[in-house]
């Protein structure tokens, strides 16, 4: 333990570290939960859009993890030039159809739609139910009867426009229908309750009237028509800047040409994956089965191998010798610990790698003097801390960086299973937003 606080003082010494609990509301989606428009798709593993009031006078930006449009959307309502990547298709799908441009013309065609999916899905034939595997434990059958018939109807809607606007409604309530919820790296089940050594499972007739109540059909239709309201309620009172439409790109960041939009930015501004070891398809895998992003287990096979490798499920590489800055931490592991049997070590390495060649990429598209801003959160493993927001700041100076400030928002929470060994070292779980100048 010695070692370790020595390693971590060191690691940030000379760096310009900064108290910022101000920030804390600006590293996390919870408050974008209720504004409108960012509100039609929970995606909480963006930032809110407070953070852009720490980038004043900023006329372009580029976000290589773009999600569901953070940034994009507050650009195009702030009037700035933006462009966003995801390798998500599902992110990018959301992205498009948030940052459209929509009138009293499209809400009055929104409702009318939406009212008659309602009256006439029960006529369509049941759109393909998707081949994965555990589609039957994700949702009741009657449940994903009427979701299929409703997505029968969408797909008949008069304009892509509307068809686009229809689908992200309707897998807007995919979750809230279905028997699973996101928790951590994945989907937990509804009826399933923790007990002390293992999981107690409870029967349909306890859990199931509690959640969706007496009639599964009409749950399904007041959450359709409930989240249709508040689209049509958003799409009346929020106003784009013309002629500032983003540019998205579904595809890998770490591919130097996907980034080139034929410009350049002076704000590139990202909240990577963090080296948590979640696999964030996998807590999206019920959409993108639903939506028809995938159709094959192949396909989320490729969306993993595309991403940045920060879950044990990355594709990894040996190497003779770990990044000097992160050899410290990976040394202070235990290496009876499961997580490093279950290769860590190396997945650590393969993340700083890919960020490395993502900073490295990036200067091409960054004008002189622009600024980068990474959110970012540490982790714990095997008895040792993981110091990303450092580590990061490590790798900006080696890529031609200036680090202005490494600004800590708020405090994370060490696993029940580390906090014996690693509470002396809470202050350095920590978010934090790291800015640096090309």
């Amino acid at each position: 333990m010695i070692s370790l606080a020595r390693a971590l003082s060191k690691a940030q010494d000379g760096l310009p570290m900064v108290e910022s609990p101000d920030l804390a509301a600006s590293v996390h989606w919870v408050p974008a939960a209720t504004f409108p428009v960012h509100r039609w798709f929970r995606y909480r593993e963006g930032f809110s859009p407070y953070l852009f009031d720490y980038f004043p006078g900023t006329k372009s930006r580029l976000d290589p993890f773009c999600g569901c449009g953070t940034t994009l959307l507050e650009s195009a309502k702030q009037g700035v030039r933006s462009c966003g990547i995801d390798v998500n298709p599902l992110a990018t799908f959301v992205t498009r159809v948030k940052t459209r441009r929509y009138g009293g013309n499209d809400k009055r065609l929104f409702l009318s739609l939406s009212s008659q999916a309602l009256q006439g899905y029960r006529q369509m034939d049941p759109a393909r139910r998707p081949e994965c595997e555990i589609i039957n434990k994700l949702f009741p059958e009657t449940n994903l009867e009427v979701l299929l018939r409703l997505k029968a109807f969408i797909a008949n809607a008069p304009t892509k426009k509307q068809k686009d606007l229809l689908m992200l409604a309707w897998l807007s309530i995919l979750e809230d229908c279905s028997n699973v919820f996101k928790e951590g790296n994945g989907l937990k089940y509804r009826n399933k309750r923790r007990r002390p050594g293992k999981y107690m499972t409870l029967a349909d007739e306890e859990w199931m009237p509690r959640y969706f109540g007496n009639n599964l059909r009409l749950f399904v239709e007041t959450q359709w028509q409930d989240k249709c309201a508040q689209v049509a309620e958003d799409i009346e009172g929020f106003r784009l800047c013309p002629g500032f439409t983003p540019r998205v790109r579904t595809g890998s960041c770490m591919k130097g040409d996907q980034l080139d939009f034929g410009t350049t930015f002076d704000l590139v501004i990202f909240s990577p994956p963090y080296a948590n070891r979640f696999d964030y398809f996998e807590a999206f895998k019920m959409e993108l089965w639903m939506g028809g992003f995938v159709k094959r287990r192949d396909d989320m096979l490729v969306l993993r191998r595309a991403s940045m490798r920060n879950n044990l499920a990355a594709p990894r590489h040996r190497v003779e010798e770990f990044w000097g800055e992160l050899r410290p931490f990976l040394s202070e592991m235990d290496d009876e610990a499961s997580s490093v049997h279950m290769g860590i070590k190396g997945t650590l390495e393969a993340y700083f790698l890919d960020m490395r060649v993502l900073l490295c990429n990036l200067r091409a598209f960054i004008e002189k003097k622009g600024t980068v801003g990474v959110v970012i959160g540490n982790s714990a493993y095997a008895k040792s801390i993981i110091p990303t927001d450092v580590l990061i700041a490590k790798l900006g100076i080696e890529e031609g960086y200036k680090v202005k400030t490494i600004r800590i928002a708020r405090r994370l929470h060490v696993s029940s299973q580390q906090r014996a060994t690693l509470s002396q070292f809470s202050d350095f779980m920590r978010e934090s937003l790291v800015i640096m100048e090309k």
